[in-house]
């Protein structure tokens, strides 16, 4: 966990250095004015270390707008970071053809770049805030021999500075779509089980014709794997870990977290994760994260999270190459398939840009008639 923060803030500080050479190298500042302004610009990369849960003692009730506000600064210095390389980088070679653009208006380009920084941050920062739309998916598949309707919850990164009203919208629209499955796939829970206890007795109030089943996510295994199975399994929520069960007509399985899973000696094993699974039996995959998806394809579909989907732009392109799934429904040559939804929270920053967040709804439908593709709606 703070290894994530300390190369998230080295990252910043990278970014925020060059928006102080790039935006105050004209600047009339003396040495003195100029190393204090260098300082507030290194400050501002290093937010995520700045908003570590110790600053509560500090805040107190504050705390949670403190949080807010250090992200809201951290991901405009994003933004206005890429919005500058990217139109600098027009403007230049623009320069090199008959519509050059002279660039002695740059001052006022400048204020320009920062204002629009700042309402982007804004929307991001509505767009993390309120309740995730429905994203419908619909498989068909000759396995299924009724429907079946499943609700997808990922990445709900549940922490002591995010909203209760938030949480218990997302658990009644959820409870809303009457599920006969709902899946819980990973980084559910993002803080001592102890610092969280109204916002998981919340999520107990998740029902489904079926039951509620879960994997861990790599930031179960950061704040405590026993202890935040432990609480998830309190709730009446089945715990799923290179097991499966025949549940609503199907055979739904689980795998730990494919990277820190193998830190805490817990191998994903998709083979016997399925082992009980009768041949007939559609088979789903619960798996936090989908870098796994096209090595042991023994399943029909899997789902999973993980990505946010990027999150913030520009980070779609670092998450795209950890994986080639980032968000969506994909297919592997022999006919598995994958979705990978958004989640519908998020990590760090309660912010979002370009990347909306989503309660994913799956629609298992046998096959009628002729082959049809699957989709999402």
């Amino acid at each position: 966990m703070i290894t994530c923060s300390v190369i998230t803030s080295v990252l910043g500080c990278i970014v925020t250095s060059y928006l102080f050479f790039r935006y105050t190298w004209c600047a009339d500042l003396g040495s003195a004015q100029r190393a204090a302004v260098f300082g507030l610009f290194l400050l501002a990369g290093c937010v995520p270390l700045l908003v570590s849960y110790g600053f509560e003692k500090i805040w107190g009730r504050f705390y949670s707008f403190y949080r807010y506000t250090l992200y809201y600064i951290f991901v405009g210095c994003i933004l206005l970071f890429t919005l500058t390389l990217v139109f600098d980088a027009l403007f230049f070679a623009l320069s090199y053809t008959p519509l050059a653009v002279s660039f002695s208006f740059c001052l006022w380009m400048n204020y320009a770049y920062i204002l629009l920084a700042a309402l982007l941050a804004a929307y991001a920062l509505y767009a993390g805030l309120r309740v995730p739309a429905v994203k419908e998916v619909l498989i068909r598949s000759e396995k299924l021999r009724c429907p079946l309707r499943l609700v997808l919850l990922s990445d709900l990164h549940l922490h002591r500075a995010v909203s209760t009203a938030k949480i218990r919208a997302i658990v009644e629209k959820t409870n809303s779509l009457k599920p006969d499955i709902i899946l819980l796939g990973g980084d559910v829970i993002d803080d001592d089980v102890s610092c969280i206890s109204g916002l998981l007795e919340i999520l107990g109030k998740l029902k489904a014709k079926n039951g509620v089943y879960f994997v861990t996510g790599n930031h179960e295994f950061y704040v405590g794997y026993s202890e935040a199975v432990g609480a998830l399994q309190k709730l009446g929520f089945r715990f799923l870990e290179n097991e499966g069960a025949a549940v609503g007509g199907i055979y739904l399985a689980g795998i730990p977290d494919f990277f820190s899973g193998k830190d805490y000696a817990k191998l994903p094993d998709v083979e016997k994760a399925f082992a009980k699974a009768a041949p007939e039996k559609f088979r789903l995959l619960m798996s936090h994260t989908p870098a796994d998806f096209g090595k042991d394809n023994r399943f029909d579909l899997e789902v999973a999270g993980h990505t946010h989907g990027g999150q913030i732009f520009p980070f779609h392109l670092l998450s795209k190459l950890q994986g080639r799934c980032l968000a969506g429904l994909y297919k592997a040559e022999n006919g598995a398939e994958i979705y990978v939804t958004r989640g519908a929270g998020q990590w760090g920053p309660q912010m979002r840009f370009l990347a909306p967040s989503e309660i994913t709804l799956i629609n298992l439908m046998p096959m009628m008639g002729k082959k049809k593709e699957n989709h999402e709606v």
